[in-house]
């Protein structure tokens, strides 16, 4: 009787349990945050293939049961993972993407803070902008994205460092003028991000004001860029997602207006008319049958591809992703370009309780890049882009064949003009390599000791490696013309440099809430950064031709041959750096209407010595937000915020040197050299200055956030006066000392600004979406004293100087006036007003010029209708100022004959042209023109920087492939410039552009499948 009566109870306790556990169909509907219905989101059972749609009133039934997890995945909105109960009810809320709005949480290295409750400047963007664009480095795609942020790139080859960024005008004048960067936590030693690859960025922060740089104390003073690389989610199904892009490359045009061969035989006949002493002979006949674009020879439209493959997913107590990456950047110039190799791991895992978390990001990367030599010089022999920009029309390629002898036989025959030839030969007997190994390495571990007080640990390690690779074959053009009387010839010049950059921080926080209206939060930090550097350089001449590899240092002959030629060079430099440092926040906020924070920061640098070795740095900010208040109820607007901050931060790489360099300004050093009556001799080369210090940055800003009409209309403006103080710069001495100069604290210099970033939304329906979005940026800059008795100086060789009052690296130069119509001379105004042929250096005169822009920005649209989509961006810069150095040799009697000329040179003075744009092809005091601003050229534009066309695909269209989302597009990069400047860039960097790699346009086609 017992047994029966167990094993009913027993088949009771089973209905019930299975009972419980039996699916049933569960129902829901899909909305935003607003309470607009979703249809066509991805409803999927974690853990298994059973799906489905919501429809178009964004309902959904699915079988669950009591426990089962949801996820629901929608583009544009975050993917949201939902828990079932037996009620037979499950609706779900989802929130826009980080990608496609500003993220309401936002997130530093050492602040993670509500938007709402921030009072500081700050922009992020998100991986939307980033992911998927044919650029080889990120900081290319922010251009145009954040106000005040300028970004100029020098160089259009693949892998290339000439990128400056400038945040809020340049804040020294000898020093470090280029953000901090940070990424997921480690302070990086250089900003070379050839070997990153965008696609893992999940989002950058750009810190501006001293409420957000300052507890990044003597490295904050020209702002932090923060990057953080993607994570996956707790709780999720594995999800592994490709993207990729295929395009091609091709050169801008330019405004230069170049002659044929029929443009310069007619330049010739005229020029020999108007001048008929002058020496100008036509071509042969033979030159006239030939016209070459020299272009073509030396250039090519470059292919461009990348790849990514990654895996995000994670469980109850850990997620994970990871990434595995390929890109491969052809260059415009034929034989040049850049490779590279990704891997990325990030994890982040949790115990039960929720009180123990950790982290580790791993990133290992390879690239390998071939690079052009010599950019930007005048060597005939050297620079290839000046045979590929400037040689005559009329020389025919095909007379080089191929060996250096072929190239010093052309160059006998056309001397100067045979450049073509000789930089062809350079083509094809010298290389440049660099292969860069970079990984990053990070651990966090936080563990909470109370609910309150959590005690945590961030450290990192970047770590990086160089081989740089240059040689000239043993056959070339410049091996035979220099070193043809020595039996073995051939150079290899290699380079190995390494870097290490250990950072450790320890924190301690807590954080409490009171009576639902009282927040506060304070951390203490403790930062220790040590940093390695070793440079080993090895040159050597003279190779066994029967044993030469291209680049591979094979056939070394024996330097007792010739001990002055043959034997090899090497050096070795070894530096080290380190920081210390210890500060602390803290913010309270009075329900979300009223916050205050304050940061306070002591630093020690390697650089500094005695008391100046620390420093103090420190800021307040606040901010009331207006809309949270209750007379504002019913108003249009949803949120506006009053914020300001005031605070100081330091530059201490006062020499502009990375990180390792100005470790002995406070020492006297000796260097040797050959002195008096050629004699060897030991000279004192620094002055000690023991004390020097940091320059120090004080910076206010006033903020107002706001958006209206349910945030169709939102944005920020910013205003802020930032000041350097303590500027390093050289102090003349008395010779008695040895030197004549010393490096000192003086002098200062202020940037005044006004930043604005609006959006909105003119079409947001249940199909269609249409954003404008604007950015824009006036910046000031004004040098307020300098260590000058005249309150000016010049070194006597740049274009530029400076002086108080004027801006930084403003041109310092003659002032053309006009043709002298009765001569054809260049005539100039002297310090006095005058007019003078002969210009002293005492007439130059500072321009209200510089090539830094007063104003930068960008603009675009962000459309979408059913799946399609459009973007487009726009940037510009306006009241920027270049020599235009590529147009002084197109139009330069000493060109005639030697390179290619402008057609705009046949607007020369003669007897019958006496109103004329260029002087006469004999004038005498042309030489002057370099020295003068009538090469001065404005450098403003508008660029289309980028658009994309695409198709995102519903879930619904893709279950017969077993796919999670499909996304094809197409995009073109800098398609079409508007500016007056005629040469291949705007957008240089460069005060001065010469024989540089231009930035290329590129078309891509893209695709984005999830599975």
């Amino acid at each position: 009787m017992r047994s029966k009566f167990t094993w009913i109870l027993t088949l009771f306790f089973a209905l019930i349990v299975q009972a419980g556990f039996a699916q049933k169909p569960v129902t829901g509907v899909v909305k935003t945050q607003d309470g607009e219905p979703i249809p066509g989101a991805t409803v999927m059972l974690v853990g298994t293939n059973q799906g489905t749609d919501t429809d178009d009133e964004g309902k959904y039934t699915l079988n669950l049961k009591k426990g089962d997890k949801i996820q629901v995945v929608y583009e544009g909105f975050k993917s949201t993972t939902v828990t079932a109960t037996d009620s037979g009810i499950l609706n779900v809320t989802l929130v826009e993407d980080d990608e496609y709005l500003i993220p309401e949480i936002i997130v530093t290295q050492y602040r993670t803070v509500a938007k709402e409750k921030d009072a500081n400047a700050v922009s992020t963007v998100t991986s939307k902008t980033i992911e998927g664009r044919p650029n080889a480095s990120f900081i290319q795609t922010l251009q145009g994205q954040v106000p005040g942020l300028n970004i100029a790139t020098g160089s259009g080859q693949p892998g290339s460092n000439d990128t400056s960024v400038i945040l809020r005008g340049a804040g020294s004048i000898n020093g470090n003028i280029q953000p901090l960067y940070v990424i997921d936590g480690v302070p990086m030693s250089s900003d070379r991000f050839r070997s990153l690859n965008p696609n893992d960025i999940e989002s950058v922060t750009v810190l501006k004001d001293a409420g957000a740089t300052a507890i990044y104390g003597n490295r904050g003073a020209n702002g932090v860029i923060d990057v953080k690389t993607k994570t996956g989610s707790f709780d999720s199904a594995l999800s592994v997602k490709y993207v990729g892009t295929t395009g091609i490359a091709t050169s801008q045009s330019n405004g230069y207006n170049l002659m044929s061969t029929s443009d310069y035989s007619t330049f010739l006949q005229n020029a020999r008319r108007d001048f008929p002493t002058g020496g100008f002979t036509d071509l042969t006949a033979a030159q006239k049958k030939i016209n070459t674009d020299w272009f073509d020879v030396f250039l090519r439209d470059a292919i461009t591809q990348t790849h990514t493959l990654s895996f995000t997913g994670g469980s109850k107590n850990l997620s994970s992703f990871t990434s595995v990456g390929y890109a491969d950047y052809e260059g415009l110039l034929k034989n040049t370009g850049l490779k590279r190799f990704n891997f990325r791991s990030n994890l982040n895992g949790k115990n039960d309780s929720d009180r123990l978390h950790y982290g580790t990001n791993i990133s290992a990367n390879y690239s390998s890049s071939n690079q052009a030599s010599s950019l930007g010089t005048a060597g005939v022999n050297q620079n290839i882009f000046m045979g590929a920009f400037q040689s005559l029309p009329y020389l025919d390629p095909s007379l080089y064949t191929g060996t250096g002898a072929s190239a010093s036989e052309l160059f006998s025959r056309y001397g100067m003009a045979s450049m073509p030839y000789l930089l062809m030969d350079k083509a094809r007997a010298t290389g440049f390599t660099q292969n860069e190994f970079k990984m990053l390495v990070n651990g966090n571990i936080s563990y909470k000791l109370t609910d309150e007080l959590t005690l945590g640990n961030n450290t990192g390690i970047d770590y990086q490696t160089i081989n740089q690779n240059q040689w000239n074959k043993y056959d070339s053009f410049n091996e035979e013309y220099f070193y043809g009387a020595y039996q073995y010839k051939g150079w290899v010049y290699d380079v190995n440099e390494s870097r290490m950059v250990f950072n450790s921080n320890t924190s301690l926080r807590y954080s409490n809430t009171w009576n639902d209206v009282h927040s506060f939060s304070a951390g203490a930090y403790l930062e220790y950064i040590k940093a390695h550097y070793k440079d080993v350089r090895l040159e050597k001449r003279g190779f066994d031709p029967v044993f030469w590899s291209d680049g591979g240092s094979t056939g070394w002959v024996d330097s007792s041959l010739n001990f002055n030629v043959y034997s090899p060079v090497a050096s070795m430099l070894v530096q080290n750096a380190g920081l210390f440092s210890y500060f602390g926040n803290a913010s309270y906020d009075y329900d979300s209407r009223y916050g205050v924070e304050a940061t306070l920061r002591r630093d020690a640098s390697f650089r500094f010595t005695g008391d100046n070795r620390w420093g103090t740095f420190w800021s307040v900010s606040g901010r009331w937000n207006i809309s949270n208040e209750k007379f504002m109820e019913g108003s249009v607007f949803n949120t506006l915020k009053l914020r300001g901050s005031y605070g100081t931060t330091g530059n201490q790489d006062i020499v502009n040197s990375g990180m390792f360099g100005g470790a002995n300004l406070f020492d006297t050093q000796y260097r040797l050299a050959n002195l008096y009556n050629g004699e060897s001799g030991v000279y004192v080369y620094n002055l000690p200055n023991p004390s020097l210090q940091w320059e120090v940055v004080s910076q206010g800003n006033i903020g107002l956030d706001f958006g209206v009409w349910n945030n169709r209309l939102r944005g920020a403006v910013d205003v802020y006066k930032k000041q350097t103080d303590d500027l390093y710069q050289t102090q003349w001495v008395s010779a008695i000392n040895g030197a004549t100069r010393i490096p000192a604290n003086f002098g200062s210099l202020k940037n005044e600004g006004i930043e604005l970033n609006v959006s909105g939304d003119v079409i947001k329906n249940e199909n269609t979406r249409l954003t404008l979005n604007f950015n824009g940026a006036y910046n000031k800059n004004t040098v307020l004293e300098i260590p000058s008795e005249e309150g000016w100086t010049w070194d006597g060789q740049n274009l530029y100087g400076l002086r108080e009052g004027g801006m930084v690296n403003e041109f310092y130069m003659y002032r053309f006036s006009h043709i002298n119509p009765d001569n054809g001379n260049m005539l100039f105004i002297d310090r006095n007003g005058n007019l003078t042929e002969e210009p002293q250096d005492a007439d130059r005169q500072f321009l209200n010029k510089s090539a830094l822009p007063i104003y930068q920005g960008g603009f675009g649209i962000d459309f979408e209708h059913k799946g399609w989509f459009v973007n487009a961006n726009f940037t510009y810069a306006l009241d920027v100022w270049r020599f235009d150095n590529e147009y002084y040799f197109y139009t330069n009697p000493s060109s005639i004959k030697q390179n290619n000329l402008s057609n705009d040179y046949n607007d020369y003075w003669s007897p019958t042209n006496r109103d004329a744009s260029f002087p006469k092809l004999s004038g005498s005091n042309y030489n002057y023109a370099f020295d003068s601003d009538f090469y001065i050229k404005d450098a403003s534009y508008v660029r289309l920087r980028y658009v994309s066309v695409g198709y995102n695909f519903k879930k619904k269209d893709l279950d017969f492939l077993k796919l999670s989302g499909l996304r094809v597009y197409a995009q073109g990069e800098n398609l079409h410039t508007w500016t007056k400047w005629k040469g291949f860039d705007a957008e240089s960097n460069r005060t001065s552009d010469f024989g540089q790699y231009p930035t290329p346009k590129t078309y891509s086609f893209g695709v984005e499948v999830s599975f």
